[in-house]
């Protein structure tokens, strides 16, 4: 229904702000938003859109945190070493460059409801959910060498620098805070409001498909997991079979698949007949054995 004051259903923004904070108004106002068409504003929306102010939040603060030892904290923003990149930070780099394609032609068509629906998914789906989940494995491996670990937390900073900037039309106090938190180029203004916007990047089709393929991977494993009732911090013996070509991108994320899925020791089998399947998730085939689980519940 249309707010109206008699009908005494009418939202005071600046109530709103004072209990949720002006980004998360803003947010919440053109979020889902369409031309032409009614939307449902009410507590749920708000209260959606302060979550996911909060996940930022979180986000950039553990990326501040987690800067290795032997980047000096004064270091000026550069691209990571693309030598030394492993399959997630291939994946992170071109869905942010995907993205900021896909919001350039939504910001060019008005369709400013569809630009928070792209940034809130890339931010809270993709960097969140499973990025730093991989990176912090990473991050954590002291077999990797120094430039892989460096070039990991350099993608970090380098995709949620451009997420910001892709946020900041929406969430400017937000962004602006947090923006002062990540290392600035040289050339960056002292502001956010007044920096660049971000370029469009190369995709890199092959790391998106690869990664997607083991996210799906893990995801299943984990609705195996609930759907027997087992216990979250199990362990659980795990065989899969991985195609060839996705071996070389499965063995470099081989750690956080363990870690995320909670499934160690991890077999990779040679052929799918190996295995009685309990899940498919795409190309892959995997295995939980029936025992472990009911020995677990």
């Amino acid at each position: 229904q249309k707010m109206s004051k008699t009908k005494g259903n009418v939202v005071d923004p600046l109530g709103v702000i004072d209990e949720s904070g002006a980004d998360a108004l803003r947010f919440a106002v053109i979020h889902g938003a369409t031309p032409g068409n009614d939307q449902r504003f009410g507590p749920a929306k708000l209260e959606h859109a302060r979550n996911f102010a909060n996940k930022l939040w979180n986000a950039t603060r553990f990326v501040a945190g987690a800067r290795p030892g032997t980047i000096p904290a004064d270091a000026e923003r550069r691209l990571p070493d693309a030598r030394h990149l492993g399959p997630t930070e291939r994946w992170l780099l071109s869905r942010a460059a995907a993205t900021t394609a896909a919001v350039d032609e939504a910001m060019a068509a008005y369709a400013f409801g569809e630009v928070t629906r792209l940034v809130y998914e890339a931010i809270w789906n993709e960097y969140c959910d499973w990025g730093l989940e991989f990176a912090k494995v990473r991050l954590a491996d002291d077999r990797l060498d120094r430039e892989e670990r460096e070039a990991t937390w350099w993608t970090l900073v380098e995709v949620l620098d451009t997420y910001l900037r892709l946020l900041h039309p929406v969430m400017p106090f937000v962004t602006e805070a947090l923006w002062t938190a990540l290392p600035h180029r040289e050339t960056d203004p002292e502001l956010l409001i007044v920096a660049r916007w971000p370029g469009v990047g190369e995709t890199d089709p092959v790391a998106e498909r690869e990664v997607a393929s083991l996210v799906e991977l893990v995801t299943e494993i984990r609705n195996a997991r609930a759907s027997a009732k087992m216990p979250a911090a199990d362990w659980l013996e795990t065989m899969v079979f991985v195609p060839v070509d996705l071996g070389p991108t499965f063995e470099a994320l081989r750690p956080a698949i363990e870690r995320l899925a909670r499934a160690r020791p991890l077999h990779r089998e040679l052929t799918p007949e190996a295995l009685e399947a309990t899940v498919r998730p795409g190309d892959l085939t995997v295995l939980v054995p029936a025992a472990e689980i009911e020995a677990a519940v």
